[in-house]
């Protein structure tokens, strides 16, 4: 009896260690790990820089997230995950929310399958990210950001000494995650403004470097607008078509989006007109802006030369008589 008991307790062991040894190895075989060639930037890159993703309730997804080291020595990083809100702030469309949890929190839905690791220069990890949302979650959107933050004065190479006294740079990139948890979410946005960009102007001297839209996502979903400016001379004529790229715009939030016009020579009454989709359904909304196109400087250096050309002319006709021979 003994020695059957010793055999179970024997082949009891050996299936713990294999199973061990088997989802270690699968664990560590799904962080990949390459090099690649690189100039020292002093920086570190991180793909990709944003992600959509459409699930049901209770359902999961896994994604990756690059990171290449372009420093040029070992370094600490650090992988979290960051609450993110919409801003009505033009120069600040998003805002990371570091330990506090958002109104859209996402915190609890991501899961990196390591959270720490180091890099040599032109190293580069791929690391899954494992996005599981509960059963009884509510059909709206989820939004966050996977940060990674570097630790260059600590490295596995380091001695406390070297980094005494020394100023601590550390950098910290994003890469968004877009979460639409399916059902009926609230999808609702209107067109706050649309205008030239810059100050406004009675006329420009030149194009102007292009079109501002501003637009509100009063819903509780994000929202993915795109369309077109078409332009229009003083005759009515269309001389060029803008493509508004598709942007997301988050709930809560007033999204600007900037459309570049190419310098060109331009003179006369000009009219810009947006067509908008909203991001969802058929839903369009229409706007335009009228200017004015004067190279002044231009026009008076034809003008003085329309001038000089009529008074020499003038003085030749008046001073001298052509005769035949």
């Amino acid at each position: 009896m003994n020695i059957i008991n010793k055999y179970k307790k024997i082949i009891f062991s050996v299936v713990v260690l294999s199973a061990i040894l088997f989802f270690g190895q699968s664990a560590i075989a799904a962080v990949d790990r390459t090099f690649i060639t690189t100039q020292d930037f002093n920086d570190f890159a991180v793909e990709p820089g944003k992600t959509e993703i459409f699930l049901n309730p209770g359902e999961h997804v896994t994604k990756q997230i690059s990171i290449t080291n372009r420093i040029n020595k070992t370094v600490d990083f650090i992988l979290s995950a960051e609450d993110l809100v919409g801003s009505d702030n033009s120069q600040q469309p998003i805002k990371l929310l570091g330990n506090e949890r958002g109104p859209y929190s996402i915190k609890d839905f991501i899961k990196p399958e390591i959270s720490t690791f180091s890099l040599k220069f032109g190293e580069r990890i791929t690391i899954p990210v494992d996005i599981s949302v509960p059963t009884n979650v509510e059909p709206r959107g989820y939004y966050g950001a996977l940060i990674v933050t570097n630790n260059p004065e600590i490295g596995p190479n380091s001695k406390p000494t070297e980094v005494e006294g020394k100023t601590r740079l550390v950098s910290r990139i994003g890469s968004i995650l877009l979460v639409r948890v399916n059902g009926k979410g609230k999808e609702e946005g209107s067109l706050s403004d649309f205008k030239v960009i810059g100050p406004s102007k009675a006329f420009y001297e030149k194009r102007p470097e292009g079109f501002e839209i501003a637009y509100k996502n009063t819903g509780n979903v994000h929202l993915v607008p795109y369309g077109t400016i078409t332009i229009k001379n003083i005759f009515g004529k269309s001389i060029e078509v803008l493509p508004v790229n598709a942007y997301f715009a988050l709930p809560d939030s007033i999204r600007y989006h900037e459309v570049s016009w190419k310098q060109g020579f331009g003179l006369g009454r000009y009219t810009a007109n947006l067509s908008l989709y909203k991001g969802y359904g058929t839903e369009y909304a229409e706007s335009k802006v009228a200017f004015w196109i004067i190279p002044w400087k231009i026009l008076l250096m034809v003008l003085v030369g329309i001038i000089l050309i009529v008074t020499i002319g003038y003085y030749i006709a008046t001073r001298f008589e052509l005769r035949r021979k």
